[in-house]
C-alpha cells in the first residue's frame, strides 16, 4: 500500500496535458482581442501597404515573452502555494518536499520548472521554430528514462529540486 502513494506517472502525463490546454485556451484569450492587419493599396506606387496598430506591433515582438512568463508564473505560483496546478488537482497528485511532510519552497518550484523557464527563454531569445520543441521532446525522454526505474518515480525535475509527486488520496500528509 506504501508503494500506491509513488504511482504517479500516467496521473502527472494527463496533469501536464491539462495544464497545457489550460495555458493554451489562456494564450488564445489574450490574443483574441488583438486588432487585424489592415491592408492599403497605395495607388501612386502600385504596392499592397500593411498597416498594424501598436498593440499588434507589441505582441508581434513580444508575445513569446509574454506568454512564456505566464507558463512560468503559472508552474511555479501553483506549485508554491498549493503543490498542484489545476492538471495535478484533477488528476489527484501533488508536488512535496522529498521529506514527504512539507510543501515545498519557492525556490525548489523554481528550481523544479527550471526546464520549462529555459525552453521559454530559448524560444524567445532564438527564432529557431523547431529547436525548443526539439529540446522539450530529448528532455521527456530523459525524464521516461529516469522515471520507470526509480522505485519513487521521480523525475529530473524532482531530483534537481529535491521534490516528490504523491497520489493525494493515499498520503496522509497534511496541508
Amino acid at each position: 500500500m506504501e508503494q500506491m502513494k509513488y504511482d504517479t506517472i500516467y496521473r502527472r502525463f494527463f496533469a501536464k496535458i491539462i495544464d497545457y490546454i489550460i495555458l493554451l485556451i489562456v494564450g488564445y484569450v489574450l490574443t483574441i482581442f488583438l486588432p487585424e492587419t489592415t491592408y492599403s493599396f497605395d495607388i501612386d506606387n502600385a504596392k499592397i501597404q500593411q498597416s498594424t496598430g501598436p498593440v499588434l506591433n507589441f505582441w508581434t515582438n513580444y508575445g513569446d515573452l509574454v506568454l512564456s512568463t505566464i507558463l512560468i508564473i503559472y508552474f511555479v505560483v501553483f506549485h508554491v502555494f498549493g503543490g498542484q496546478t489545476p492538471g495535478k488537482m484533477i488528476t489527484g497528485v501533488k508536488v512535496w518536499d522529498i521529506s514527504e511532510n512539507k510543501k515545498i519552497t519557492i525556490k525548489q518550484s523554481f528550481l523544479r520548472s527550471f526546464p520549462d523557464i529555459s525552453f521559454a527563454l530559448i524560444t524567445f531569445l532564438f527564432s529557431y521554430e523547431y529547436l525548443p520543441l526539439a529540446l522539450i521532446c530529448l528532455w521527456n525522454i530523459a525524464n521516461l528514462i529516469q522515471v520507470f526505474p526509480d522505485k519513487k518515480h521521480r523525475t529530473i525535475n524532482d531530483l534537481i529540486a529535491k521534490s516528490i509527486v504523491l497520489r493525494t488520496s493515499d498520503n496522509n500528509i497534511k496541508n
